[in-house]
């Protein structure tokens, strides 16, 4: 049987200190290492691979990876789901000089951070239990929470920052709006052929904010776009009577139903629209 490819990429200083680390505190393994320990293949618990490599430029990574991959920018997040955060939370604090938090949104989910030697961010997320009349309440009220979030502020407003090196109010916006444009496409394709396989394509939100200019662009029409995205899948939902049932298989491997896509965007957006009002608190705007 065909090893599956890895879609995520970290480069790294030290392979063995990272493979050690993620072994001994997250409790992954590694069960491939080229000759040169130049890199490495980490298996997760959940069952997908990592590419560890070290920071080398003149290896061709392609042939070890999935045709679309991610690459995190240095000292930047990746997302992986798991279970059972709680009781590792609870081990990783008695590790001296290891950097961990646990954020808990009651009936939404709960991530725990980890920081590795290179400073990468793993980013645990569980999922928690909410009625599906409450994930399409989340769901709609976003829409009325971004609104709110910018009544009042002006063009030169939109492009201020909670504290050094955040984004911008007007970044955040573009931000939010873009995963729910771009999970708008699992969410139709799972509506509409429940069941079928789906190629997950990740994006690099960093990337996106670079390549379609957020720092300068008008948040008017967006805003308006975000209403009536949000209200055509509500429509949908309502239209059909197992819609939050339905799903795709993403990769070959993970089954995705339509109720957990929506809470992800709408707990998404909801975070975020938060730090807009932080800003605004900050500003006292």
């Amino acid at each position: 049987m065909e090893r599956q490819k890895p879609n995520l990429l970290l480069r790294v200083k030290n392979l063995d200190q990272t493979v050690k680390f993620y072994s001994d505190v997250v409790g992954w393994y590694s069960d491939w290492k080229d000759v040169n320990k130049r890199i490495a293949r980490l298996n997760l618990s959940n069952g997908e691979p990592i590419a560890i490599i070290t920071e080398k430029k003149d290896l061709d990574c392609s042939p070890y990876l999935e045709k679309i991959f991610s690459e995190p920018l240095p000292k930047g997040k990746f997302y992986i789901v798991t279970k059972d955060i709680e009781n590792l939370y609870l081990r990783l604090k008695k590790i001296n000089q290891l950097k961990v938090e646990l954020i808990i949104e009651e009936g939404f989910g709960q991530t725990l951070f980890i920081t590795d030697p290179d400073g990468y961010i793993l980013s645990l997320w569980e999922e928690l239990f909410l009625p599906d009349n409450e994930i399409l309440e989340l769901y709609r009220n976003g829409i009325q929470m971004l609104e709110d979030s910018i009544r009042g502020l002006n063009e030169k407003d939109f492009d201020l920052v909670r504290a050094k090196g955040k984004w911008s109010i007007r970044q955040t916006i573009f931000h939010l709006i873009d995963s729910d444009i771009t999970t708008l496409h699992k969410i139709k394709f799972a509506l509409a052929e429940s069941g079928r396989d789906y190629i997950r394509n990740p994006y690099d939100p960093n990337l996106w904010e670079l390549g379609t200019n957020y720092r300068t662009r008008k948040v008017n029409k967006t805003i308006m776009l975000f209403r009536y995205l949000r209200e055509h899948v509500l429509e949908l939902c309502e239209e059909i009577p197992d819609a939050l049932n339905r799903s795709v298989l993403v990769n070959g491997s993970s089954k995705e139903e339509v109720r957990n896509m929506i809470k992800m965007v709408a707990g998404h957006a909801r975070g975020h629209i938060q730090q807009i009002w932080e800003t605004r608190i900050v500003h006292k705007k």
